[in-house]
């Protein structure tokens, strides 16, 4: 590790917080974004030693006072993380990231920089600048609160504001993290996984991956540092903690099926990929409502759940199922329960559980009962689970996917829900069972752990069919010379047009020099997304198309989008006879692609893209042949060149 001297600022090579003899100060603060001086920075310095002063201006303010306070407090040695990481070495980075709590608690002293915080200010009044700091909201602070014995708190003059021990209920206020784990009365490790998740909830990083590394030392693991996994970084944390500890509060987020509410069947669309549907959380803030979440024992869970849903006795001791121990009786049942034991596999997580099934309004409910407690109610909880559809009949193993879908109570709302509460007073009314009554079993099961990477098994039907075209198609066609008929909105991804189940949409591009068009045709019949394209003639001598029927494109704009300006409907007017969109079904086109026309004189190609994750097809458009290349650049040719080439544009009729 690499320290500061308080005296020339210069930083000097340490094997471990072991070997810095007197010990050292370390600094916890808020990045001032680009205005920080970098450990690069501050070597090139060295080549002339100097004595930092209050006036020494090669030295960023940060540091210098920082220095001059840890000086004054008579310590030789200081550490910052702005200064003090080479981050042009990789191998360093990642030892410096993985290291960073223990180079905290073995810090003789954590000053805490309050950058927004004045001194002359009482920190407890309601709305003291200290309850706002941004400090208290960064997710790389949380570790810098909980690891130091010693913290103190500095104002943005680098005056004393006071210390975690001394200001301990209020900072717990402010943080949620427990006054006995600030006091050193307990440790992070004795405190639920659920509920450390909890303090990070609200808090933020610049990096996206920063969301698990500064994680690791409260959960006491270690990651490869890599960036750009995005949220891969967490599921890894996730998958590292489950290796370390047998607390399945890991699993309690999300919302709570309330009393009074009735699943619903789902029609789940063949590429809808919900992240809640899978065992790990995409980020901290999934444990919003996790701060009670405690581990208990697992018998106690199970007799809990055996007894509130009045599982029968006969159940207990058939021997298929074989939940209880032969030598019980009917009075005092002893529970036969494997050991938790979670692994991580290419198949999903894997575990022996407890496991009771009911059917619901012809829908099957199946609950696995965890090993932990919502201390806020007093009541045990159990994981919501669905047979998962991604790999179809493929393996006799089953697969789940977590949370179901449901209403509440005098409600039409539909709302996902992935824990059910299993208290003796709700369970009655948490489900309306029907005649075949509720199962208990112990089974080994895996849970769905991220999306497939394939398409789900079978493909089921949708209502609604969402694509949006390529941002770069109204610049290349009018490369070609065709404009829209009507002006094209800006569809981003997440933005996508929709066609509803029975309906169509049309687009048509007019050539803006010869007497040629074409026409995309895009529907949803049977479920089933199809699309087609036509190459028309506009030579004057053919027949005026009639008006027989109107297709609107409509526009979906996201929740929370800003309000955009919505596109003018688009009418188009042609006889059309009854039409079989079978043959243009999507799921008929090899490669996802097909082109209509002569591929060598005049075609239009079709290309379909899936993307999973935001449930939208790209449609991509490519218009070619021989004539149209002549076309391409030549738009001010004499005009009778232009009437040969009119002239090779033979009609195509309209498929539809």
């Amino acid at each position: 590790m690499w320290l500061l001297c308080t005296r020339t600022a210069k930083l000097e090579y340490f094997n471990g917080p072991h070997d810095v003899k007197g010990g050292y100060a370390i600094l916890s603060h808020v990045w001032d974004g680009t205005n920080e001086q970098s450990f690069e920075q501050l070597q090139a310095l060295h080549s002339k030693p100097f004595v930092i002063n209050r006036t020494e201006p090669r030295i960023h303010e940060k540091i210098r006072r920082c220095c001059e306070l840890a000086k004054s407090h008579r310590y030789d040695w200081l550490w910052i993380d702005t200064c003090c990481i080479n981050r042009s070495s990789s191998a360093e980075l990642s030892e410096a990231i993985n290291s960073m709590f223990e180079w905290y608690k073995l810090a003789d002293v954590c000053y805490a920089y309050l950058q927004d915080v004045p001194s002359d200010q009482d920190p407890h009044r309601e709305d003291s600048a200290f309850r706002r700091s941004k400090w208290f909201r960064r997710g790389w602070t949380l570790q810098e609160l909980i690891a130091p014995r010693d913290l103190v708190f500095v104002a943005r003059d680098w005056e004393v504001i006071g210390t975690k021990a001394s200001l301990a209920p209020l900072v717990e206020r402010i943080t949620g993290v427990d006054t006995d784990v600030l006091t050193f009365r307990c440790q992070p490790g004795d405190v639920s996984v659920a509920r450390r998740m909890w303090w990070a909830s609200a808090r933020r990083t610049t990096r996206v991956e920063d969301q698990a590394y500064c994680l690791m030392g409260i959960f006491d693991v270690q990651l490869a540092i890599i960036y750009g996994g995005t949220q891969q970084a967490f599921l890894r944390l996730q998958e590292e903690i489950l290796k370390h500890t047998s607390d399945q509060t890991l699993f309690a987020w999300g919302n709570t099926l309330p009393r009074g509410a009735s699943p619903v069947r789902e029609r789940r669309s063949h590429d809808e990929h919900r992240d809640s549907r899978h065992i790990f959380a995409q980020s901290p803030a999934d444990f919003a409502q996790s701060g009670d979440m405690t581990q208990v024992n697992i018998q106690d869970a199970a007799q809990n759940a055996i007894e509130s849903f009045g599982i029968p006795k006969a159940m207990l001791h058939d021997p298929k199922t074989a939940i209880a121990k032969s030598e019980s009786t009917a009075s005092d049942v002893n529970l036969r329960l494997p050991i938790p034991d979670f692994r991580v596999t290419s198949y999903g997580v894997r575990s022996d559980m407890l496991v009771l099934e009911a059917s619901v309004h012809k829908t099957s409910v199946i609950i696995a009962v965890l090993a932990c407690k919502d201390a806020s109610t007093n009541s045990f909880v159990g994981l919501l689970l669905q047979r998962s559809n991604d790999l179809g009949g493929e393996t006799h193993w089953k697969r789940y996917d977590v949370g179901i879908t449901a209403c509440k109570k005098h409600s039409s709302k539909r709302l996902r829900y992935r824990l059910a509460v299993l208290k003796m007073e709700d369970a009655k009314h948490m489900l309306s069972v029907d005649k075949g009554g509720i199962s208990a079993r112990c089974e080994r099961l895996y849970l769905s752990v991220r999306p497939s990477s394939r398409s789900p098994h079978p493909r089921a039907p949708g209502d609604v069919f969402r694509f949006t075209f390529s941002r770069y198609l109204m610049a290349e066609l009018k490369k070609q010379r065709f404009k829209p008929a009507v002006a094209f909105p800006d569809m981003p991804l997440d933005s996508p047009l929709q066609v509803q189940q029975g309906s169509i949409v049309t687009f048509t591009f007019t050539h803006q020099d010869l007497p040629q068009a074409f026409r995309i045709y895009v529907g949803l019949c049977g479920h089933v997304p199809w699309a087609t394209a036509s190459l028309i003639s506009l030579r004057p001598h053919t027949p005026r198309l009639k008006t027989c029927t109107e297709f609107n494109v409509n526009y979906v704009v996201p929740p929370g989008s800003p309000p955009q300006h919505r596109p003018s409907r688009e009418r188009y007017y042609y006889t059309s006879d009854p039409y079989d969109c079978e043959p243009d079904a999507v799921t008929r086109w090899s490669n996802s692609t097909r082109i209509f026309g002569d591929f060598k004189r005049n075609f239009v190609q079709l290309t379909l893209i899936r993307n999973n994750k935001t449930r939208c097809h790209l449609l991509d458009v490519r218009v070619g042949g021989s004539v149209l290349r002549e076309v391409v650049g030549c738009h001010k040719l004499h005009s009778r060149r232009l009437f040969t080439l009119a002239r090779a544009l033979l009609p195509v009729s309209p498929r539809l």
